[in-house]
Parts: structure tokens; C-alpha cells; sequence
């Protein structure tokens, strides 16, 4: 609809005023033009003249449901554009009444074009990018070093080589450090991640922000169709008491249970039920054979209240249809009664009613009941306690007018109560009307489970700070959970909501926050980052400040993990500035979803935190997968300055690149698809600054524990399961000597220790597959073999382990011998050895802590309790038993 023409007035070169339709792309400055409700705005535009009660919709914008109203006053110089009622903008739709407008702004000048024009950046490198360039520099350290080492052991070793043999053997060397699946392993993995996730309804856009999203410290989610169900909903129908209003007020709710109001209610509420249904400007049309409601989102929610009181929508055309409920005069809703009217009856037989809804304190001085003290005294109390639950409050009331009090001929006129035609007085009050944008199901108890991941929840949005904190409040964002955030939370009460006015001095002077800023400045970003959860009133810019500034003062200065979800076009900078930008699939504008980097296909805030769990598995499995690769190095390097010794040589090139490339890579891959340990969602998350996926404990994990290992258990076999080597190695013969025999010896021998170590990588597998789960239930839940696929890639590995050992091209290639079946079997002595080490190393590790995470827990058992000094395990040899953080709460 923006690209059809639109009627234009324009003043021709003799200055005569010209009526013509221009293109919208055509549109400049100056032109006027006119608008109507359902037209879209064409470009940015001030209102010279509109109708009483006009509204816009601005949600493509703001991301707010409710319609905005329009004038033609002035605003002051202190009022934002934004903010400002006498603008409206592209992108935007006229909701109700018409307008005349001058264009101030189009094209890029547009409010909505600077957004667009401020997303066009180019965006930073990705925590993945960072964690594997970090990767890549270790390997590359490594692979270089144990090359040249290699280098000079082939050139000291007692077996002669020519040049081109040596050089072989050190590139061999230096290769086998490297790990060849890594590239496809990532890819794959993420690729598998963003599946499951898709499953989820979490559609992944940029694939390496699955990692980042598990890394996700702080989240910053907008509240109208994220947190909330994005469309007004009437929850609670507050009518007199028999008695009357001085006796009290009934607030009637939904049922818990369905969520809508029972049809056992209609008696009690048939005067509220049907006034709201004749005095309402919404209707319900069949589509498609569904119902839909159209109009404005507070009268749609009226109405549909209403009409599951009063029996459903053929009750309620019954009734409409029946000529005493026949509509005969309006008095539409306007921005200064702030009140509709409307007037049913039979004028003819001399019985009419007028229905009068509204504000409340605009309808309640046209009723008698304000007259009595302790009614009034009562209905404000009820008042009070629906807006204390962030209820939007509408009175409606109701007064008889026969006789005189019907204008002659039934000509009912008047816009204000002042040159109405007819009584404004008297009125009977009826009720009030509760009215909210909900919280979605789920919600709630998505938010705690983020909370006890060690994940801030923070909600931005444009609403007022009561509603934001009522809602906040019901959700567990604010004093909703039982962790230690609560507890943050008491002691910095006035850090709990920030406003949009608050935080206009205190933005940075520059695009970011730099070093240069204020101290008085960064002490009040850092209080609150530390303390705050619901930023409200707060503009486009503010959202960008907001999470520039948890980035930049977040973590206790280190900066947080930052994600923000967005709807509208005013979401772009702020998706695009964030780790990770999460759009909204349903009311997510084209603009938004560019900008981010996953999209929730059902705008459902539970998916995104079932997403940040899939998120850090993935994380941690290709951290896991990184571990068992690196394990087999150390044995495979090992034989090369074995030969300083004058040791045999223990295994060829050819069998490095075997295990590498026909085993390792496969099975790494497999990691992709290994299933949750049982403490996954109660862990902080990893940030990558502090905790690189490669870091310090991986490497004495992969190269100084298990590594060493299955050095110590490949030697083992090679010697005593290998007939023959022993004794060859006794004899002290120079390579260069060896009889027939001895090369067969030897060469039984390489296929020991290969074999050996295809059973030990099958133990660091599985071994790998927990941090600190028991796999097999030892004195815990048992993790198990839950894999399919890693455990299918065993078995390859077997097949092929024996195929090379016994199939005769097979030994050509790779150098390898048939076995007798002690050589078979001594050498799975390894593969048992390493996995009870392991399962000791984790009863150990899960002996130190108390996660209190039993489900006999008291509620007072929170967080990480060591049993013994952190220090005393992280010393020397003992490191490898506490390599990881155990399970522990935020």
C-alpha cells in the first residue's frame, strides 16, 4: 500500500494550487498531502490538521500494541520527535480518522531511513571467530615446535634417513598436531545445533551465533509480544455489588484454567457485558470461517470479554439484531472528552438508553454515584488495585432517557457534553473494565530458568514504568526468583527501574562508551548494570545505549555477553549492536530481521532460553570435541624421539593419518550430537573472555592427563603384548641391522601401539563425553552412552583398526602386521585403565563440591559449596581432577 499513489497538493510555477496522486518515491518536502484510516504513511510528515480522535500505529516502529493518538498542537522543544503527537511517520498506518500533513522528511531523511542507515555498519567478530583464531594460535605454537623438535630428533636418531625421509617424518610431525577435522567439525556441529534449534522454533540466521548465544550473560528482551502476548486483553470485569457500589465492588477474572470469562457469569455480569458489546466501535466478521475481530485493539478486547459473557457471537448478533438495542446516535471517542457515547432504543415508543464509556474520572462525574462518598471511596479502591496490577481501567455506565429527555424527531446532537441535545447527567454506573497486555504462558518460568543459568533477564520497552514493573514483577524479572539476583536487587531498590529521562544525561558523548567518560558516569553505568532489570519510557537510541553499556560495564567492568530481542524498526541499532540480535518471526518488521542474527519463529521468549540451552551444548560439545582430538598428539608424536633411545619405532606416518583422518575426524563430528549433561542450565555461562573454549585446563586435560595416558599405555602393549619387541629392543640392534624377523617384530609392534591407541581414543571418547557426570552412575545419575551416532563411529573405528591389521592391502599401505589374539586383547587393559581413571577423577571432582542440587535440597541450599580449598585441588597433578566449574547457580 506505501507504493500507491497518494493524493498531493502542490503549488504550480504560476503559484496556482495543483491537485495531483504522486508516487510516494516522488514525494519531496513541502508537498501536502492527505491521509485517511487504513492508508499507510508514505514519509515523514506534520499534521496540520486531523480529526478528533485520530490514532496511528506505531508498533512497526516503537514495537508498542497500542494505537497512539494524533493532534495538530504544538509540542515544546524539550518533547523528542518520537514522543512528539503532531508527527507521524513512514511505515507507520493511520488507525482511525483522517488527516491533512506536509512532508518534513523522506527517503533516508526519514526517521525509519536513519534507523536503516544506521544498521549498514559492518558488524564485529563474532565470539567464535575470537575463540578459534585463539585456538589456531595455540595449535600453531604447538605444530611449529614439536615439528622442529622433531626435526632435530630425526637428525639425532641412530636410524640413518635420507633428507627427503626426515623432512616426511617432521612434516608428519608437525601435521599430526594440527587438527584436520576441526573446519568441518565446527561447521557441522553448529549446522546440527541450529537444527535442533530450528526444531525449537529458533531459526539461526548467522550459524556462529549458536556459540555466542550460549555465552549470553545478559538479556535484554522487549516486553510487548516477547515477554507479553502483544494484543490487549480484558482480565478482570469489576461490577456494584447487589447492594450497590457503597457495598462494595465484585472483580470477576478469567478462569485459570481456560483463560476466558465462564458463561455462568452472565447474570451477574449482563448489564457490563451488554453495554460494552452496544457501545463499542469493534465488530467480528467471519474470515476464512474463523471469527477476527478488527478495530481498535482496546475496543477489540472489550468486545471479545464481552461477548464470552453473553452466550458468543450469534448471541451477540441476536441481541444487536433486536430494534430496542437499535444504534441511533454516536458520540465517537476523542482525545478531549476522552469518553465515547452512544445512544440505543425505539425513539418512536418513547424508550431510549445512552451508554457512556470512557475514563474513568471523566465518566464518573456524569453519575450519581459520585455524589456518595462511600462508593466512590470503594470504586477507586478497586480502581487503585487493577492499575497497581498494571491494568489499563475503563468506566462504562448507563442512564434511561424517556419523554422529554428524547429531542423532538429523535434528533440526537451535540459533541460535548455542553451542546448535547439530550441529558448528560444521572448516569447509573455499571462497572469498570481491567485491561492489560498479558504475559505469555511459559514465560514466567523461562525466566527463572535463565536466572538459575547465570543469564540477567532485563526488560526495555516503551511502556510506562508501573505497567513495566507490574509485569516485570509477575514474571520473576524483579524479586520473581529464589538465587542470589534477588538478594542483588534489595539493596539497590532505586536501580530496579530506570527510565527513558534518567538516562538522557547519560548517554556517551561519542557512538560508544569510551575510556574517556566521566567517573561520576561510569559509577552510575556500572551500578546500573550491576543492579537494574527493567529500563521503561526509553527511546530507539536508548535501547543501543543500553546495550552498549552492559557491554562496556557489565561483568564487573569486564563486559557482558549481550543479547537483545526486538520487534519494530526502532530495534534495528540495538540488534545489530548486541552479540546477538533476536528478532520477533510474527511481528518482527523486515528491518529488525535483517539485523539479527536469529529469529523466534513463534515470538515466544520460553523458545529463546530452550535456544540459549542448545546454544551452550553445542558450545560445549565442540569444546569436548576439541579435547578428544587433542588427546591422541601426544602418543602419536611420542615414537619419533622414542628413537632417541633407541627404541623401535612404534608407529609410521601412514598410521598417524589413519587414526587422524579414517577415525578422529568422524568421530569428533559425532560430539555435534551428544545430548545435555544433567547440570548444563544451572552453570554460569562461559564467557569468552575469561574462559576461552581452548584454554589452560583443556590442554592439561587433552595433553598432560589423557595424553599421557595412552602414551603410557601404548608403550605398555607395545613392549609386553607385541611378540618379539621386548626382546629386540634388549638386543640393542641398530635399525639398520634388522634380520627379516626383526622387521616383522617391529612392524607387529607398530600395529600394537596403533591398535592401542584406536582403543584408547575409543576410552577418551567416551571419557569426553561428561566433565564431571558419571557415565556409568557411579555414585550419581548415570550420563550413559545416549549417542547413537558417536557410539556407531565406535564400532567403525574397531572395524577398521582390525581391517588394517588383517587385511593384507590394507598392511601394505599402512605398514601394519596380522596379530596373534593375546596382541588383540592384553591391549583393551588400556581402554579399561583409562575409563575407571576417569570415573574416579569425577567422583572425586563431584565429592569436592556440593552443587546443592538434590532434589531433597533445602530452600536455603543455593549455589556452589566447596568442601575443600579450591587452591589445594588446583595444584600440581591434582589440577586435572578440578579442571571445570561444577554446576552452580547465579
Amino acid at each position: 500500500q506505501a507504493a500507491q499513489k497518494v493524493p498531493v497538493v502542490r503549488i504550480d510555477k504560476n503559484g496556482q494550487r495543483m491537485d495531483c496522486e504522486v508516487d510516494p518515491v516522488n514525494l519531496v518536502p513541502g508537498d501536502i498531502l492527505f491521509l485517511e484510516a487504513g492508508n499507510r504513511i508514505p514519509a515523514d510528515v506534520r499534521i496540520l490538521y486531523c480529526t478528533d480522535g485520530m490514532e496511528v500505529d506505531n508498533s512497526a516502529l516503537t514495537g508498542e500494541s497500542m494505537p497512539e493518538p494524533r493532534h495538530t498542537k504544538t509540542e515544546p522543544l524539550s518533547c523528542s520527535p518520537t514522543e512528539a503527537r503532531n508527527l507521524a511517520f513512514f511505515g507507520t498506518t493511520v488507525l482511525k480518522g483522517n488527516a491533512t500533513c506536509v512532508v518534513h522528511a523522506t527517503g533516508d531523511s526519514t526517521f525509519l531511513g536513519k534507523i536503516a542507515q544506521g544498521i549498514k555498519s559492518s558488524r564485529v567478530k563474532s565470539t567464535l571467530e575470537y575463540q578459534i583464531e585463539h585456538f589456531i594460535h595455540i595449535i600453531a605454537v604447538v605444530a611449529i615446535v614439536v615439528g622442529l623438535l622433531s626435526l632435530a630428533a630425526n637428525l639425532m636418531s641412530p636410524v640413518k634417513r635420507s633428507a627427503a625421509e626426515v623432512l616426511q617424518n617432521s612434516a608428519a610431525a608437525l601435521f599430526a598436531q594440527v587438527p584436520e577435522g576441526l573446519l568441518p567439525t565446527v561447521t557441522i556441529s553448529l549446522m546440527i545445533a541450529s537444527e535442533q534449534m530450528a526444531k525449537k522454533m529458533v531459526l539461526v540466521r548467522k550459524i556462529d551465533a549458536v556459540e555466542t548465544l550460549g555465552c549470553v550473560s545478559v538479556f535484554c528482551s522487549d516486553k510487548t509480544g516477547t515477554l507479553t502476548k502483544g494484543e490487549m486483553t480484558v482480565q478482570d470485569l469489576a461490577v456494584p455489588l447487589p447492594g450497590g457500589p457503597a457495598e462494595g465492588m465484585a472483580v470477576h477474572n478469567r478462569e485459570p484454567g481456560s483463560l476466558i470469562f465462564s458463561n455462568k457469569l452472565a447474570q451477574v455480569l449482563s448489564d457490563i457485558a451488554l453495554c460494552g458489546i452496544l457501545n463499542n466501535g469493534a465488530e467480528c466478521k467471519m474470515e476464512d470461517g474463523k471469527e477476527v475481530y478488527s478495530g481498535s485493539p482496546t475496543e477489540v478486547a472489550i468486545l471479545n470479554a464481552c461477548t464470552q459473557v453473553h452466550g458468543g457471537n450469534s448471541q451477540v448478533r441476536n441481541s444487536k439484531a433486536k430494534p430496542e438495542f437499535d444504534k441511533i446516535f454516536e458520540i465517537p471517542f476523542n482525545s478531549e472528552n476522552k469518553w465515547m457515547l452512544t445512544v440505543h432504543g425505539q425513539p418512536s415508543r418513547g424508550k431510549c438508553f445512552s451508554i457512556l464509556k470512557g475514563a474513568p474520572d471523566r465518566v464518573l462525574k456524569f453519575c450519581t454515584v459520585s455524589k456518595d462518598g462511600a462508593a466512590m471511596a470503594k470504586i477507586e479502591a478497586t480502581m487503585a488495585d487493577l492499575m497497581a496490577q498494571a491494568r489499563r481501567v475503563l468506566c462504562i455506565a448507563k442512564r434511561d432517557l424517556t419523554g422529554s429527555d428524547i429531542p423532538d424527531g429523535a434528533k440526537f446532537e451535540g459533541t460535548v457534553p455542553s451542546d448535547c441535545n439530550f441529558p448528560m447527567g444521572n448516569f447509573e454506573f455499571v462497572g469498570l473494565y481491567g485491561i492489560e497486555d498479558p504475559p505469555k504462558e511459559g514465560v514466567a518460568t523461562a525466566v527463572v530458568k535463565a536466572q538459575k543459568a547465570g543469564v540477567k533477564v532485563v526488560m526495555v520497552t516503551g511502556d510506562h514504568p508501573d505497567t513495566a514493573r507490574a509485569i516485570a514483577t509477575r514474571i520473576n524479572i524483579l524479586h520473581g526468583s529464589e538465587d542470589a539476583e534477588s538478594d542483588q536487587l534489595q539493596g539497590a531498590e532505586e536501580f530496579s527501574v530506570i527510565t527513558g529521562t534518567m538516562l538522557e544525561s547519560r548517554v556517551p558523548k561519542a557512538d560508544n562508551f569510551t575510556d574517556e567518560e566521566p567517573d561520576e558516569l561510569v559509577t552510575w553505568w556500572k551500578k546500573a548494570t550491576q543492579h537494574t532489570r527493567v529500563f521503561a519510557r526509553v527511546s530507539p537510541i536508548h535501547k543501543q545505549v543500553i546495550v552498549q553499556a552492559y557491554q562496556k560495564y557489565g561483568y564487573g567492568g569486564i563486559g557482558d555477553v549481550c543479547a537483545m530481542t526486538g520487534d519494530g524498526v526502532n530495534d534495528a541499532p540495538a540488534l545489530k549492536q548486541a552479540e546477538v540480535g533476536v528478532a520477533m518471526g510474527i511481528r518482527g518488521t523486515e528491518v529488525a530481521k535483517d539485523a539479527a542474527d536469529i529469529v523466534l519463529q513463534d515470538d515466544n521468549f520460553a523458545s529463546i532460553v530452550d535456544g540459549i540451552e542448545q546454544g551452550r551444548l553445542s558450545s560445549e560439545n565442540l569444546q569436548k570435541s576439541i579435547m578428544y582430538t587433542l588427546c591422541s598428539k601426544i602418543p602419536q608424536v611420542a615414537p619419533t624421539f622414542g628413537e632417541l633411545f633407541g627404541l623401535p619405532q612404534a608407529l609410521t606416518v601412514a598410521q598417524v593419518l589413519l587414526i587422524d583422518i579414517g577415525t578422529d575426524i568422524w568421530t569428533a563430528i559425532a560430539y555435534a550430537l551428544q545430548s545435555a549433561e544433567s547440570k548444563l542450565m544451572e552453570r554460569r555461562p562461559r564467557h569468552p573472555r575469561l574462559e576461552k573454549l581452548v584454554n589452560c585446563k583443556v590442554l592439561i586435560y587433552s595433553y598432560g592427563y589423557i595424553g599421557q595416558l595412552q602414551m603410557l599405555a601404548c608403550w605398555a602393549a607395545f613392549f609386553f603384548a607385541a611378540p618379539g619387541v621386548l626382546d629386540l629392543y634388549l638386543s640393542g640392534k641398530s635399525p639398520n641391522d634388522y634380520s627379516k624377523v626383526d622387521e616383522l617384530n617391529d612392524t607387529q609392534g607398530m600395529s600394537v601401539y596403533y591398535w592401542t591407541l584406536v582403543l584408547g581414543q575409543i576410552a577418551a571418547a567416551i571419557s569426553t563425553t561428561t566433565k564431571l557426570q558419571s557415565i556409568f552412575g557411579c555414585c550419581g545419575v548415570p550420563y550413559g552412552l545416549p549417542n547413537a551416532t558417536l557410539n556407531y563411529m565406535f564400532i567403525g573405528e574397531l572395524v577398521l583398526g582390525l581391517v588394517a591389521i588383517y587385511f593384507p592391502p590394507m598392511q601394505t599401505w599402512f605398514d601394519t602386521a596380522a596379530l596373534p589374539w593375546q596382541s588383540i586383547v592384553y591391549p583393551m587393559a588400556a581402554f579399561l585403565a583409562i575409563v575407571i581413571i576417569e570415573e574416579i577423577r569425577k567422583l572425586f571432582g563431584r565429592m569436592c563440591f556440593d552443587d546443592g542440587s538434590a532434589p531433597d535440597d533445602g530452600p536455603g541450599e543455593k549455589g556452589s559449596k566447596l568442601k575443600v580449598p579450591v587452591a589445594a585441588l588446583k595444584l600440581g597433578p591434582c589440577s586435572c581432577f578440578c579442571l571445570w566449574d561444577t554446576p552452580q547457580r547465579a
